[in-house]
Order: C-alpha cells, then structure tokens, then sequence
C-alpha cells in the first residue's frame, strides 16, 4: 500500500543573494513566477494536498484557494517549513519542493512518489554531486526528530537525513544533476 502524499513548496527565504523574493521571479521560459511555476509543475501528481511555506510578511504570486498557505517565521530555515507541512498534515508523508529549483521535472517527483518504499520510510533524491535534502519525501515519523533539531537548533536538513532520520530515508539517485541545480544569485539564471 502506497502512503498518501502532500507536497509543500518552501517559498520563505530570505533571498539575500538573489536580491529580489525568488517566488516571485518571472521563470525565463514559462514566463511565470517561479512559484506559479512549481504550482505548475505539481498539478498532475498524485498529491492530496499541497502547501505553501512562506514568511508571515511575505507577498506571493496568486495562487489556488485549494492551496494552503503555511506562515514561518524563516528562522528555522527550511526545515522550519518542512516541520510546520508536515504538523498540518501529520498522516501524510511530505514531498519538498524547494522554490529555487526551477529545472526540476515532474519526472523527477513522480519517480520519487513511486519509489517510497513503505508506510514508515521517506526518499531523498541523489543527484551526482551529492544528497538533494529539500528534494525529498518525508514520512510523518520523521516530525518528532525535526521538533529535536529545531529545538536545539540544528537546522540542517542534510545532517538530519544522515543523522536521527537515517534508518528512515532511502536515496533515489538520478544521474542528469540538471534539475537540482538552484538559483541562489543572479548569475545562476
């Protein structure tokens, strides 16, 4: 039996480097904000629910109204937002978009939907380079180790795959590194 899955697009950084919000950045080839732009590319996934994680303060694109929006705080970094997803709906497992990976596929996600293994067990996707931690599928059991690692401030959501939730992840290795590259300044467009 496959776990029923929602998705939450983390949308709240800072984007200091960038310079301007990245949720609302025209995408060059959609022509859509890159928020709109992942929306888009979720729409035909066997999802449940979907979220937006953004700051309180923060003004994004239009979207949904089926589409619930997730007020963070930023100061747990992603894994604030991933937490706060998974805390909503904690029968779920939780894929992670991040809002910055505008080259990852609908591929992509799907072949991580059908590779979780099990009810209790998550994926994380594997480009060549490395683990791709906010592109992962989180099971519900993973929520009490992320309330730990906010707790105590150990924000890295790649510490923790490796670390406390390790017996619980599985990778998924993809060999083009294309769609996990992320837009984090100006020159990365």
């Amino acid at each position: 039996m496959k776990p029923a899955v929602n998705a939450v697009i983390l949308a709240g950084g800072l984007s200091r480097r960038m310079g301007t919000d990245k949720a609302g950045m025209l995408h060059p080839v959609s022509g859509k904000p890159l928020l709109s732009h992942q929306l888009a590319h979720i729409a035909d996934l066997p999802l449940n629910g979907v979220f937006v994680s953004a700051r309180e303060e923060q003004e994004l694109p239009a979207f949904s109204t089926n589409i619930m929006r997730i007020n963070d705080t930023g100061e747990h970094g992603p894994l604030g937002g991933i937490a706060a997803a998974l805390h909503h709906a904690p029968s779920h497992h939780l894929l992670v978009i991040p809002v910055d990976l505008p080259l990852l596929t609908a591929d992509v996600l799907f072949r991580m939907i059908a590779c979780i293994p099990s009810l209790d067990c998550g994926i994380v996707a594997k480009s060549p380079q490395s683990l791709e931690p906010l592109v992962a599928i989180f099971p519900p059991q993973a929520l009490p180790a992320m309330a730990t690692a906010i707790q105590l401030r150990n924000l890295s959501v790649k510490a923790l795959i490796q670390g406390p939730l390790q017996a619980m992840m599985e990778s998924v290795e993809f060999a083009d590194p294309t769609p996990f590259r992320n837009w984090n300044s100006p020159a990365d467009i």
